[in-house]
């Protein structure tokens, strides 16, 4: 987790990760603007109550207002920066692991996902994020003067924490069949790696409804505190086995089988709210 949005571009070793979670709200403002259809994910995502779930353990924890008033200021003299500094025109590589939190079946089978399965999901970020898929078309009229590519790569990281070589998927039995949001810290114990240098994926069987969600970074404007939605042992992105990947094959949702549900949930990730 990137401890604050806005000494991102400050930081004198910043890797792509933190320079991407801070450029993506310059380039596209809307969660929908990223692909045609992602719309389909807000109706079962779980980022609202599970920001509502923070603040109530927390006050303090960040609002999506304080965030907005601090995006504004940032519209003002970051973009003006970055465009100077021909950042905008940069491509950055997210690493990315995919812990897959099983129920103790066979690889491919029920949540014990394929590595198939998971690489037809980067595939659908990277030609979402950079408006290569083949839905592109379909964009609203309204929305055309404004879309384009993020110029993000996501990924599957190819070096462990430990500096060893990697697939960039983990595989681990659960201790519960099903997880539900209030589950968060549990889950993500399970297996994580440093959120400063991955973002963290886990894909399991979720509960309650929810097809996944994401935890929003946020701002240095409430004063330094440690907030709850401020923990890097539980940044990243929770997604249900069901509706991550694309393809023939998988065991996918009939709704929810173009891989979108994981393009609006990294758009949380990096910034983007819901309008």
């Amino acid at each position: 987790m990137i401890r604050y949005c806005e000494s991102w571009c400050c930081l004198p070793n910043r890797t792509d990760l933190q320079m991407s979670r801070f450029i993506l709200p310059f380039l596209a403002l809307l969660i929908g603007l990223v692909s045609p259809g992602i719309g389909q994910a807000q109706e079962r995502c779980g980022v609202v109550p599970y920001q509502q779930m923070l603040q109530e353990k927390n006050p303090l924890t960040e609002t999506n207002e304080s965030f907005e008033l601090w995006m504004e200021k940032q519209l003002r003299t970051r973009g003006a920066q970055l465009m100077q500094t021909n950042k905008v025109n940069s491509t950055y590589t997210i690493p990315v692991v995919v812990h897959v939190i099983h129920n103790g079946e066979a690889v491919g089978t029920g949540t014990n996902i394929s590595d198939a399965q998971i690489q037809s999901q980067i595939d659908v970020l990277n030609k979402d994020y950079n408006r290569l898929n083949t839905d592109a078309g379909n964009t609203p009229a309204e929305f055309l003067p404004v879309a384009g590519s993020i110029s993000i790569q996501f990924v599957l990281a190819r070096q462990d924490p430990e500096g060893l070589a990697t697939s960039g998927i983990t595989r681990t039995k659960g201790t519960q069949t099903s997880w539900a949001i209030t589950d968060n810290a549990a889950l993500k114990s399970l297996d994580y790696w440093p959120a400063e240098n991955y973002l963290n994926i886990w894909v399991t069987s979720l509960s309650g409804g929810f097809i996944g969600f994401a935890q929003l970074p946020v701002t240095n404007l409430i004063g330094g505190l440690d907030v709850t939605n401020n923990n890097r042992l539980t940044d990243g992105v929770v997604i249900h086995y069901q509706a991550f990947g694309t393809g023939s094959g998988f065991n996918l949702l009939s709704s929810y089988n173009l891989g979108r549900t994981a393009t609006h949930e990294v758009g949380h990730f990096l910034g983007l709210r819901h309008i």
